[in-house]
């Protein structure tokens, strides 16, 4: 309801720049329509009194080197229409391009109040410390093993900035881990370079979370992390533990807000209403 405003006077300077547009267009279709029947006049003239024109003295040189032309390369006016063709549609697309990086009009997000601000702080901070004392209780029973910290200060970002956001939520948070990291594990067993493994294996797992919709960007960054082939599946299994203990510490604190609310959706029920009522549909068929 906030944003009404602001679309309807998009939609109008829309139709605005598109009645300019068209209006132009018009007025470049008449003066070539009227420009050439001026000349289609003025050529029937200038035969009717059996003056040469430009047209006349030239035609026999013309003719000859079109004749030449045409026995040398038959579809040459076509591979010419195309090169036109393309051409402009080239350049249509560069200008569409141009229009976009300009950006959409759109107003930015409003910033967080004082208020707010300092509640993120606090939210961060507690789980965050949290997370870092689970996993030196980790590193203390077995050195070999820690939490992978660098992805969870993205994830503290999205439960405490973007409370609401889709990619902040639980189903996103544990699924788009479990399909980025085990997408990285598994391309550690190939003998690929270090470099192509890297981007090979995130570029999979943004686009498998985002085909399934579980975008999540930590998972992104883990499964970046996890190509290298430093970590094992036990770091992935340490990893999974720490996006839950942070889930429910984000659930915990964002709710003591009476202005957030943590999660919007669980949306694990999504997948089994996906496959069980996909097998309904087989049965009944």
């Amino acid at each position: 309801a906030l944003r009404g405003p602001r679309h309807v006077c998009l939609v109008e300077r829309r139709a605005e720049r598109e009645s300019v547009r068209r209006r132009v267009r018009n007025k470049m279709v008449a003066s070539i329509r009227m420009g050439g029947s001026f000349l289609r006049k003025n050529l029937h003239e200038s035969k009717q009194d059996n003056t040469p024109t430009l047209s006349d003295r030239t035609s026999g040189r013309m003719q000859f080197v079109t004749a030449s032309v045409i026995s040398i390369s038959p579809i040459s006016g076509s591979m010419q229409q195309n090169g036109f063709r393309l051409g402009i549609l080239l350049k249509r697309k560069l200008m569409l391009m141009v229009r976009k990086w300009t950006g959409a009009n759109n107003e930015p997000p409003p910033p967080f109040t004082t208020r707010e601000s300092i509640f993120t702080f606090f939210g961060c901070f507690l789980s965050l410390l949290m997370l870092l004392y689970f996993s030196d209780a980790i590193s203390k029973r077995n050195p070999e093993y820690s939490l992978v910290l660098g992805p969870f200060g993205a994830l503290m970002t999205l439960q405490y900035s973007l409370t609401a956001a889709p990619a902040s939520q639980p189903r996103n948070a544990i699924l788009g881990q479990v399909i980025s990291l085990s997408i990285a594990l598994g391309m550690t067993y190939t003998s690929l370079a270090t470099n192509v493994r890297k981007a090979l294996a995130t570029a999979l797992a943004i686009m498998c979370m985002a085909r399934l919709g579980v975008t999540h960007p930590p998972a992104g960054a883990a499964a970046l992390l996890f190509a290298g082939g430093q970590y094992s599946w036990g770091h992935m299994g340490i990893m999974l533990a720490g996006n839950i203990l942070a889930i429910f510490s984000a659930t915990l604190i964002n709710d003591m807000n009476v202005k957030r609310q943590y999660p919007t959706f669980w949306g694990f029920g999504y997948w089994r209403k996906l496959f069980f009522s996909g097998n309904a549909k087989s049965k009944v068929a």
